[in-house]
This record gives structure tokens, sequence and C-alpha cells, in this order.
């Protein structure tokens, strides 16, 4: 499958995600140890600009991963961005040549490949976190999988990713690649007396 429509896939399904997160949840706990819920939606966003901008053949600046870009509309505001971006990388020349991302040039292919993935993972990590559900089909899945197992080791001395987890034997692709990035596939937010109805509901293994 293009992978035009795999990034197609992982913006939607994503964008579900950030549409289900209500207020009250954004000091959560998530997978990602250093972010609560408030935090891995903005992460998010910067994810869908970057996209957003590299599907537009411009730079992706470093310090967009320093901004403060949730709002009241946050979710409106990943809607238009990731509907820019996917209106961006249509464009058959956005996946010629390279693209700047901080100091770094990539080929656009393996910047759309990271940002794709980066979408998949952490998009999954908030649904977990808000009792939702990530519905990653099997081509975003293996999307997701082949570039960690190519970059994880990288990842990893960038400390981008934790130690890698031992999949279970009948682990799906996806759950091999959460494992890859040092997640728990059956992750489940502590419940305590003051956790929110849906979030202490949402305790179900992720689906590929």
């Amino acid at each position: 499958m293009p992978l035009h429509t795999v990034l197609n896939k992982a913006i939607i399904e994503t964008a579900k995600v950030v549409r289900g997160v209500e207020p009250d949840q954004f000091g959560a706990p998530t997978p990602c140890r250093d972010w609560d819920v408030r935090a891995l939606t903005n992460h998010l966003l910067q994810v869908v600009h970057a996209l957003q901008l590299a599907g537009r053949r411009l730079p992706v600046p470093g310090d967009l991963w320093d901004r403060a870009l949730i709002d009241d509309g946050w979710a409106a505001h990943f809607d238009d961005a990731g509907s820019t971006a996917i209106a961006a990388w249509v464009e058959g020349d956005a996946w010629e040549g390279g693209v700047t991302l901080g100091d770094m040039r990539m080929p656009a292919p393996a910047v759309a490949a990271m940002l794709v993935s980066d979408l998949a993972i952490h998009g999954w990590d908030l649904a977990r976190a808000t009792g939702q559900t990530y519905r990653c089909d099997d081509d975003l899945a293996e999307v997701t999988y082949r570039f960690l197992a190519d970059m994880g080791d990288q990842g990893r001395r960038m400390g981008i990713y934790a130690a890698p987890l031992p999949p279970v034997g009948d682990a799906r692709t996806f759950e091999q690649a959460l494992a890859l990035s040092g997640r728990d596939p059956g992750w489940a937010v502590p419940v305590t007396d003051g956790a929110h109805p849906r979030t202490a509901a949402g305790r179900t293994r992720s689906t590929t």
C-alpha cells in the first residue's frame, strides 16, 4: 500500500482519539512516563504540524518540539493541520528529495515514515490513557513496526525510546512495534478513587 495512504490512515485515526480527549483527563498518566495527557496531546499537535511542514517541503524547526500548541480548540487545530498535511503529501513531488528537520536533512519518505510511526505509537498512548481504542490496521502496523525495527537502536541512543520489551508469543504486528518502543501493550491507567470513569474503564488490550 502506498505510504501516502498509510499516512492518511494514521492522521485520521489519531484525530479521532484527539477529539475524544476531555479536559478533565489532562492530568492523567500515559504510557509515556514523562508526559501526562495534556503533554501527550501537545506532542501529537507538534507531530501533525511537522508532517504539514515536511509535506510542503518546508523546514521543520528544531524548536517545534518545545512549543506549546495546545489550546481550547486543540481537536479542531489537529484536524486542520492533518487535512493540510494529507493534501500536501498527495503531491507526487512531496516524496522526492529531502526534508530538513532541525539540523538534519533526511529523505522525504523516511521523514514521512518516522512521523507516521510517531502518530501511531503516541496515538495509541493517548487512547490507552483516555479509555479509547486506537484502531491500527495492518498496513499502518507494518510501517510502524518496520520503522521501529530499523531505527529503534538509534532512537534508544538518542533517548527517544526505552529498552525494548519481549513481545508475547502471539503478539500482533502493532503490539510487536509497541514492545520495540519499550511499551507494554497491556498498559492500563492505574485505577484510583479520583480516576476519570471513562479512563478507568478503558482497560483492554490494544488491537491491530
